[in-house]
């Protein structure tokens, strides 16, 4: 390799050639002695400051050439890379030492002296024709001149006299070119490359790279397609799977990263990608598994075993993940994370009690405030109101800011709306929109408050005062549309909600039940009946479960509305929509 177009620094290259004085290293190199050659020392010095050659000529080569090699190390020392680059090359003239070449080139590139780089260089090839390397650097000068068509030319005649495998001779190719700062010049010379060799995938991965790393996405994805349909190049897939993500096509990313991982199976770090990919687009049952195998090769790792019961509580593994957070808590590691899902697991049991002797355990970091409030809330569901009321009172007079006051306020209010005091309820969303006021959350809460009590006015201005500043809030144009069609006759004005709900949030039941109630309520009921069974296929809610049983029954379909009604009252006794719509046609 040619680490003058590495990161590699010119001085560490010189401490690592040039461990010895100027003199020693010429007299090295040469394989010569000269009596003279101190005196000739002070000569230099003196050359040197004066830029001048004082001596034109010697009459021994072998002299000559140690003393232009002197001239040119001292220069170096002193900085001077131009007249070094002067001497190397007089000492090439006359000497077939092919780390001289090298050195020349080195600090002709390193000083910008370009044009003396290609001399350097090509005198490098005369001495060395095979050291691709020498070959290559002249491409890159070129390139940084900005000549395109010397640079493809040149790479064009390497790449046909070349007998390397197209990997030894692509892949140190790639890396030079992918230093050089003049990245048009790069892609089009690249591009010249690819387009001249379309049978041969390393030429068509070298302006893939190229392309990908210089921004140029969608041809960088064009070229690594090519790429791949010829040969399985390491690296080519993952490379494809970043640029697919900048363009936000997340599920061919997630293609290129599976064959990936399946063609690496020890890239470790190309595997976490794919992992992370895979949570990104929400396929966590995949993501775990992948993780799980992370887990296996490094099974101290503390980041893991926390993603994993992340994972794990997400798809309802329950066992699994109390089993990878109580890990951490026995390794004393993100403690009060830990402690938090735990608690969150034994809720998902609906096991309360257990849920709430781990939040309580929940003492230090962001997760102290939510814990507080999940207890209050699975006091309210176990019939304990007044306590949690209490608790969430004594929350309230501490020092809040306004966005812990709202989740309170949130907390508080529904607590009392779900026990029917919904005139309490109100008076707590009151009071937080008095604090925060013309906040969405609070809003919307108490607007479904105001349904229960059958003020639509006021349900109507909560939520016209959110689609105000939130045109595209899904949740607001169906409470809105429900609303209207449930308890209104303006089924058009409803529908007119819901549609645009239904084209935000195409796969929300909610949403799905909503419509297809409004259709009923048009008397559609064929559409009605289709979007009501396809919103309790996606949630088993006993809300759902009433209105599809009271379309069905509607239409003379009464024993399947009968045995919807008494599935969804097995699960939901006390439920009041189910409750009222039973004693409507079961009298």
């Amino acid at each position: 390799m040619l680490h003058s177009l590495t990161s590699v620094t010119l001085e560490s290259d010189l401490k690592r050639l040039n461990p010895f004085p100027p003199g020693i290293l010429a007299l090295a190199i040469l394989t010569t002695g000269c009596a003279s050659l101190s005196e000739q020392g002070v000569q230099v010095h003196q050359a040197e400051q004066a830029q001048i050659n004082l001596i034109t000529s010697q009459q021994d080569t072998v002299a000559d050439a140690t003393y232009n090699l002197m001239v040119a190390e001292i220069a170096l020392n002193r900085g001077n890379t131009e007249l070094a680059v002067e001497y190397y090359l007089k000492v090439l003239k006359t000497q077939n030492n092919p780390a001289i070449a090298e050195r020349a080139v080195r600090v002709a590139v390193y000083g910008q002296n370009l044009e003396s780089a290609i001399k350097a260089a090509e005198r490098w090839i005369e001495l060395e024709p095979d050291r691709i390397e020498a070959k290559q650097v002249i491409a890159s000068v070129y390139i940084r001149q900005n000549r395109v068509e010397e640079a493809y030319s040149y790479i064009d005649g390497l790449i046909q006299a070349s007998n390397l495998e197209d990997s030894q001779l692509f892949t140190p190719l790639l890396r030079i070119l992918a230093r050089e700062k003049n990245i048009d010049t790069v892609l089009e010379v690249s591009r010249r490359i690819a387009n001249s060799y379309p049978e041969r995938a390393y030429a068509q991965y070298l302006h893939g790279m190229l392309s990908a790393q210089n921004g140029s996405s969608e041809e960088a994805v064009d070229y690594l397609d090519k790429t791949l349909a010829l040969d399985e190049i390491e690296g080519a897939h993952a490379t494809r799977a970043k640029v697919l993500l900048k363009l936000g096509r997340s599920s061919e990313a997630v293609i290129s990263l599976q064959k990936a991982v399946a063609s690496s199976p020890q890239d470790q770090v190309l595997r976490m990608t794919y992992a992370r990919l895979l949570v990104d687009v929400k396929e966590y049952d995949k993501a775990r598994e992948q993780f799980e195998k992370l887990h296996q090769a490094s099974p101290d790792d503390v980041e893991l075993l926390y993603t994993l019961g992340l994972l794990s509580l997400e798809s309802q593994r329950l066992d699994d993940a109390e089993k990878y957070m109580l890990m951490l808590v026995e390794l004393d590691r993100r403690e009060g994370e830990a402690l938090y899902y735990l608690g969150r697991i034994y809720e998902n049991r609906k096991q309360f009690d257990q849920a709430i002797e781990w939040y309580e355990k929940v003492q230090v970091g962001e997760y102290k405030f939510d814990a507080r409030l999940r207890i209050a809330a699975l006091l309210g569901v176990s019939g304990r109101a007044e306590e949690a009321i209490a608790r969430l009172d004594a929350m309230l007079k501490g020092s809040q800011s306004d966005g812990t006051l709202v989740r309170i306020y949130l907390i508080k209010g529904d607590l009392l709306r779900s026990a029917r005091r919904y005139l309490e309820s109100m008076e707590v969303f009151n009071t937080g929109l008095g604090i925060v006021p013309g906040n969405a959350d609070l809003l919307y809460a108490r607007a479904l408050v105001a349904e229960r009590l059958g003020n639509i006015e006021l349900l109507e201005q909560d939520i016209k005062a959110i689609l105000k500043t939130q045109p595209n809030n899904a949740h607001a144009l169906n409470a809105l549309g429900f609303t209207l069609a449930d308890q209104t006759d303006r089924y058009e004005e409803a529908y007119g909600y819901l549609q645009r709900a239904i084209e935000i949030m195409p796969d929300d039941p909610a949403i799905i039940d909503s419509l297809g109630w409004v259709y009923y309520r048009m008397g559609n009921y064929s559409n009605a009946i289709r979007l009501l069974r396809k919103a309790l296929s996606r949630l088993d809610d006993p809300e759902i479960a009433a209105h599809l049983g009271e379309v069905l029954w509607v239409t003379g379909n009464q024993d399947e509305a009968r045995t919807i009604w008494q599935k969804a009252l097995k699960k939901s006794p006390d439920d009041p929509k189910l409750q009222e719509v039973m004693q409507r046609f079961i009298p």
